[in-house]
């Protein structure tokens, strides 16, 4: 049951993140995904699918934070800035009343990623949400109570493990696209998938540059011929 002052105080943070959203696209301290990063997530695999169509689709990374924010920190690794990967809690679960009377005591936890530029400039990259946030923002938005912070070298080691699935042969998991595109592709123009709307349209651009890299086309057709070999598919 929700009471009165859970459903005031939901309300209110609603209405003060749009205003902030609205604010931080305007003067620049909140942004879309710049092709710069997208063109970098073209090279990181999860599950046979690049993370720059994954991180484009709404539907594929929000409620997945752990996992998707693991894929964009490793957009980073190699570069020079530092980065990342925080756990906290954040208004949007923690007020959320959906999921306030749950006995999980984690569950407003979430995952973000933080790089630290070579200019000192703190960025907060929230994949389930889609954008890039100036650090001072986001805190402000979201205040979030931190609780674990993986550093650059602890997510290196990890990513190099052998407890981490390493998804890059991309010849043998490309079969796997099949499955996945059509689903994502379903979801073309819904409110919540920003960066598939008509004139931004970056998921799409993705999907079609996949689709050229793996020959997508002769992919479904050989898994046809195998379906019918096996007899199922007449």
């Amino acid at each position: 049951m929700i009471t009165k002052l859970q459903d005031m105080k939901w309300k209110l943070h609603n209405y003060k993140s749009k205003q902030l959203l609205i604010w931080g696209l305007k003067n620049g301290y909140i942004a879309p995904y710049d092709d710069a990063l997208i063109e970098k997530l073209r090279n990181i695999y999860d599950g046979g699918i690049p993370a720059s169509i994954l991180l484009l689709s709404n539907g594929m990374s929000n409620g997945h934070c752990y996992d998707r924010a693991l894929l964009m920190a490793r957009a980073f690794l190699d570069e020079e800035d530092d980065v990342q990967l925080v756990y906290a809690t954040i208004d949007s679960l923690k007020l959320n009343p959906q999921f306030v009377d749950r006995d999980d005591p984690l569950f407003a936890d979430h995952c973000i990623v933080e790089r630290i530029a070579k200019n000192g400039q703190h960025i907060i990259y929230d994949t389930s949400s889609g954008f890039a946030y100036d650090k001072k923002l986001y805190w402000l938005m979201e205040h979030p109570k931190v609780r674990h912070i993986n550093d650059k070298n602890s997510i290196m080691e990890f990513v190099k493990s052998d407890e981490y699935y390493h998804p890059e042969d991309i010849e043998r998991d490309k079969y796997a696209s099949p499955l996945i595109l059509p689903m994502i592709e379903m979801s073309y123009g819904r409110p919540t998938e920003m960066y598939s709307h008509l004139g931004i349209e970056l998921l799409q651009r993705e999907i079609e540059h996949f689709k050229k890299v793996i020959n997508y086309d002769g992919v479904c057709q050989e898994i046809d011929e195998d379906m019918k070999r096996m007899g199922l598919k007449k």
